[in-house]
């Protein structure tokens, strides 16, 4: 019964190793309720549990904590410093990991960042590379090394292909798809109607911030999901 940011009363579950796809018109509360739950903004009611113990979220470094993160839909303002380098923008929701007492470890630090770069396949020349001289597709790359490196289980990907080619897209599904067989679980916020039918487990519908369904794999209908999310009612709703 999640309220805040212009949603209310929204309640779902997320299953270990799927991906929950959130379907809806720009603007109907998609990414305001994400941002509930990231602690980014406060939350009005409800309750959100993470393993089935309740978490009282009231900032984004309280949800690192419990083990979710945020890949932003604006990659460039809120998900990297573009003017950093790539090692930098990995470790920084993590520096106590690195750090031995005031100072990061740079040895730490460099064995991390390379790790991801291998991994998650970024494309550059050296982890010294700024940020903001990277593709788009492998900027992303970095806001996703640097959500594993503050070890999150639970992972919010918001438009995760917006603004990237097509050869970068495949290798975030990819990516993705990895993620989820190693246990972890993502909530997908996509406005591409292909992508959330070809990635989701299931699919959350939102309207002017309220939920109108939740669509089984068995059941994706383009149409009846187009629907819903034109505020129509779910089968077997009054």
């Amino acid at each position: 019964h999640l309220t805040g940011n212009g949603d209310e009363d929204i309640s779902f579950n997320l299953r270990k190793g799927e991906i929950l796809g959130f379907a809806g018109l720009v603007g109907a509360g998609r990414t305001e309720l994400m941002r509930v739950i990231y602690g980014a903004n406060p939350k009005e009611s409800g309750k959100i549990f993470v393993r089935g113990r309740e978490v009282n979220i009231k900032s984004c470094s309280q949800a690192i904590k419990e083990g979710i993160g945020l890949i932003p839909e604006d990659r460039k303002n809120q998900g990297v410093f573009l003017r950093m380098p790539i090692r930098w923008n990995i470790i920084i929701n993590n520096l106590k990991e690195f750090s031995n007492g005031l100072f990061v470890s740079r040895s730490k630090e460099n064995k991390v960042s390379k790790d991801y770069e291998e991994k998650l396949r970024i494309k550059t020349p050296s982890l010294e590379q700024r940020v903001g001289n990277l593709s788009g597709g492998n900027q992303q790359k970095v806001v996703i090394a640097k959500t594993l490196a503050a070890n999150s289980n639970i992972i919010i990907f918001d438009e995760p292909t917006r603004g990237i080619d097509v050869g970068a897209k495949q290798e975030i599904y990819k990516l993705m798809n990895e993620l989820v067989e190693s246990g972890h679980s993502i909530i997908m916020v996509s406005s591409d109607m292909p992508e959330l039918l070809g990635m989701s487990d299931r699919i959350v519908v939102i309207y002017e911030g309220h939920k109108t369904g939740e669509v089984e794999k068995s059941e994706f209908d383009q149409n009846y999901i187009l629907d819903l999310a034109s505020g129509g009612k779910e089968h077997g709703s009054k």
